[in-house]
This record gives structure tokens, sequence and C-alpha cells, in this order.
């Protein structure tokens, strides 16, 4: 056991069953806390003026206790990072389960096989709108201008930052990455890039070419950048007026280019 009492590895590499102790089930309490009150903070002021002093007010602590949990501006800025990847992407995934579970009921099979490629898509996409819609804030900690002087830890964001990714990586690998009928063209990928991205094919678990790859990055992309054009009012006021009906034009556009017509 870890000296929190967290349960450990035992020695044919499963985990052992012990309770946590007090003390650890306390300190995953206000480590939830601290998330909560950097959020409202972060709703409130934006990541730029987020401060570990005023997460002690609100906790109740003096600033030298508050650091045992959460030692700099730049720690809890990955906290929330964390904390909104991991949202988003469960989002994502209770989505396209609820698409998927539609289908099998549709279908009559009950075999897991799932909807089709377009449909999981717009699942996804949408999941994604409503969730930048409601955490407009949070979005921006994402996608929008980085914190000066802040560079995430790739070890701690990864995780939950390339979720959503992969799940698009295997929704393009399911439709086989078709574009429209008749329109379809050999694609020149640069041999760099074709190692790079069947790097990360193999890391996800996705069996795909390095053309099925480049549609869904191009995908994944231009989701990031309508959605976030839309939260960000980029397109005027006249858009804005019509959000949601552009949107689902847009996210149709980008639905060809992954799955096909």
């Amino acid at each position: 056991m870890t000296a929190d009492g967290i349960a450990d590895a035992t020695a044919d590499g499963t985990l052992s069953s012990t309770p946590a102790t007090p003390r650890a089930l306390a300190r995953e309490r206000t480590m939830a806390r601290i998330v909560e009150l950097g959020n409202a903070q972060l709703a409130e002021c934006g990541a730029g003026e987020l401060s570990v002093r005023e997460i002690a007010r609100g906790l109740g602590m003096v600033s030298s206790a508050v650091y045992r949990y959460v030692c700099s501006r730049d720690e809890l800025l990955t906290l929330l990072i964390v904390d909104a990847y991991a949202d988003l992407a469960d989002a994502v995934d209770d989505a396209l389960a609820e698409v998927d579970a539609g289908s099998e009921v549709d279908a009559g099979s009950g075999t897991g096989a799932g909807a089709d490629p377009r449909a999981r898509f717009r699942a996804l996409a949408t999941a994604m709108v409503r969730w930048a819609v409601v955490h407009p804030e949070r979005w921006t900690l994402l996608y929008g201008t980085p914190v000066s002087g802040y560079d995430a830890p790739a070890e701690s964001t990864n995780a939950d930052g390339t979720r959503v990714m992969a799940r698009m990586l295997a929704i393009a690998a399911d439709a086989g990455g078709a574009p429209a009928a008749g329109e379809r063209h050999e694609m020149h990928v640069d041999p760099e890039v074709q190692t790079l991205l069947e790097a990360h094919l193999v890391e996800f678990g996705v069996q795909a070419d390095a053309e099925v790859g480049v549609r869904a990055v191009t995908a994944w992309s231009g989701l990031v950048g309508i959605i976030s054009a839309h939260v960000f009012r980029q397109l005027g006021a006249d858009a804005a007026a019509v959000g949601e009906q552009l949107l689902a034009s847009q996210v149709e556009l980008l639905a060809d280019l992954v799955t096909g017509r």
C-alpha cells in the first residue's frame, strides 16, 4: 500500500483491494474541490488570472497549506486542462454509446455492431458542439489562445487529450476515409507525414492507412475550427443568429470528408 493508503499493485500485476485511508479520501475530496474552484475562477476571470491564493481562500486554508495540493498556477492549469479534456471525452463517449445502442435497437440485433460511421461522426461532432456551448471558458482553455508562459505537460494531458481524436480515427477507419462517390483520387502523403500518422494509428490501435489518417486529422481540425468560430463569435452577429443551422451544415461537409456520402 502507498503512504496514503491507495491500493497498489500485487506481485501478479493486479491491484489489491485494500480500501483507501481516510487521509487519502480527504485528499481526493480536496483535489476535487480545487478543480471546482479553479473552474469557477476560469469562468469568472479567464485562464490568465487564475490564482492559487484564491483557491486557498475558497478552501478556507492559508496559502502555505494549499501548496501541499497544488504548488503553482501552472499546476492548477494542468489540473483544469486534464479535467476539461476528460469531461469533453466522456461527453463524446456517452453520445457514441447512445447512438450505437439506438442502432442496435433499430436493427434488432443486440450484437454490439454499433451505428454506421456517419451517424457516429455526427454524434461525436454534436457532443463536442454542445459541450463547447455549455462550457465556453473550458473550450477556450483547450482550443483558444495559449496561456502565456505555460506549456502543458504531455505526460499529464495526453491520455485524456487524445481520446476524442482516437474516436475520430476509429470512425474514419471504419468508413475507409472515402470521399463522395466519383470524387476519389490518390492522395499524396509526404513520407514523413505518413510515418508520423502510421505511428499514431498504431498507438491508438486503429488499423488504417495514412490517407485515412489525413482525412480524420483534417476533419478534426475543421471541427475544432468551426466550433471555435461559433463559440468566439468570429463570424459576426448575422452568423451567430443562425449558428446551429450553420454548424449543422458544416458538420455534414466534414462528415463527407471522413465517411463519404
